[in-house]
């Protein structure tokens, strides 16, 4: 078995694995290793943003968009390397930033592997030793002192400090698993129940079905035991249920419901800024403009044809019937629909289809001031492995950043 030595070793090469990388290196403090089990580094940044990469948002240091067992846990990481930092890293890096709604950032090239090649060269400028296609089989600390790291290469790797960054275990086809997990379990963590987040959800509601592959502008509401939470955005209708913005931000927050309680109604408005009374009476006043119109011609650029008529359907009402002779409890029941359709979801999507995952490494176990281990020392957490999930939005990759570079400067300050 070959034998290696490190100051610092990085196992995991996501986005947080590469800034720990690059923080322990440019520290000046020894030989820092990157050991990565997949072909290449940076694989969830080439495919997030529909291969765009929504880098951050302008809102990211804002603790209240994180997640977990432990809400209060990201505020030193996000405190360490906030969002003015962030951008400044970037900027140095070359990416030019643009925002878009709801305050999220995107490389001006449009094109998410432009921050992959960046933060590999800068990987490559600062001495970084990477290996890719080193998968970690054994994390082990030494009585010595340090740990020892072995492949599945037949690699011993030794290092004073260790940085884990293995991620979750979503998207499995780019060898996301629970390995970096079961490592430091190994060594006496625990981890939380996992659930896939950000999300699609499943519903058989048969009006979704016929909705299928349209999107909306939608107020969605939910309430997974006592709280409600509510968000505007995108929603799309799909063949297994619903999607868009909206529901993938929602996700987060109603998928333990869902695996643990059971299917839960969403109240969806297709009109977010109508009262059912404002929508009656938006209806009234449509149809007195043009009282020759059939329903379905009525709702014409108010909504999509494909809402339109599933909604008239449910509704009771003949897509064809003139709106001069609808009651005014047809009105109402119509106007109802278009602010408070209740839609019952089932269940969330699998891993596969998964943003991020939900839950990780038990935080109560992990010094949120240096995201070293409580139990291990020398040992320290950055990404997505810990109980810790952001909001869509470019949140997550906030926390990359923040976690990756707070576990990086700080394994070298020891």
């Amino acid at each position: 078995m070959t034998q290696e030595f490190s100051q610092t070793l990085v196992v995991g090469g996501g986005p947080a694995g590469m800034m720990a990388a690059i923080q322990a290196a440019e520290a000046g403090r020894g030989k820092v290793v990157l050991l990565e089990g997949g072909a290449a580094l940076g694989r969830k940044i080439l495919i997030s943003g529909n291969g765009r990469c929504n880098l951050l948002n302008v809102d990211g240091d804002d603790p209240s968009h994180y997640h977990g067992s432990q809400p209060r846990f990201v505020r030193p990481a996000l405190m360490a390397f906030p969002v003015q930092e962030t951008l400044r890293f970037f900027t140095e890096l070359g990416i030019e930033t643009k925002q878009e709604k709801r305050g999220r950032l995107f490389p001006m090239s449009d094109e998410a592997r432009s921050v992959v090649e960046v933060l590999v060269d800068r990987l490559a400028t600062a001495g970084v030793e990477v290996h890719t296609g080193a998968r970690v089989d054994r994390l082990q600390q030494l009585d010595t002192g340090g740990f020892a790291v072995s492949t599945s290469a037949g690699v011993r790797h030794e290092a004073a400090q260790v940085v884990v960054s293995s991620g979750g275990v979503s998207v499995p086809k780019l060898g996301a698993d629970d390995s970096g997990m079961a490592l430091v379990e190994a060594l006496g963590h625990t981890r939380t129940a996992l659930y896939p987040g950000l999300v699609a959800l499943e519903s058989s509601d048969p009006w979704v079905r016929r909705m299928q592959g349209v999107r909306a502008w939608a107020r969605v509401q939910a309430q997974p035991g006592k709280a409600t939470i509510v968000d505007t955005d995108d929603l799309l209708f799909t063949k297994y249920g619903v999607s868009g913005f909206t529901i993938l931000n929602l996700s987060a927050r109603v998928v333990r419901h869902l695996r643990e309680t059971g299917p839960l109604e969403l109240t969806v408005a297709l009109l977010p800024e109508h009262s059912t009374e404002a929508a009656s009476e938006l209806l009234q006043q449509r149809w007195d403009r043009h009282p020759h119109r059939n329903l379905a011609l009525s709702l014409a650029g108010l909504l999509h044809a494909k809402i339109a008529r599933a909604l008239l359907d449910k509704a009771g009402l003949d897509a064809e019937m003139l709106v001069a002779a609808v009651t005014k409890q047809q009105r109402w029941d119509l106007a109802q629909l278009l602010t408070a359709w209740t839609i019952c979801v089932t269940g969330p999507r699998d891993f596969d289809h998964a943003e991020v995952t939900i839950g990780g490494i038990r935080t109560d176990e992990i010094d949120p001031h240096t995201l070293q281990s409580y139990l291990v020392p020398g040992l320290h957490f950055a990404g997505e492995m810990v109980d810790v999930h952001g909001d869509l939005g470019g949140y997550n990759f906030q926390w990359a950043w923040s976690s990756g570079y707070l576990a990086g400067c700080q394994a070298t300050a020891r």
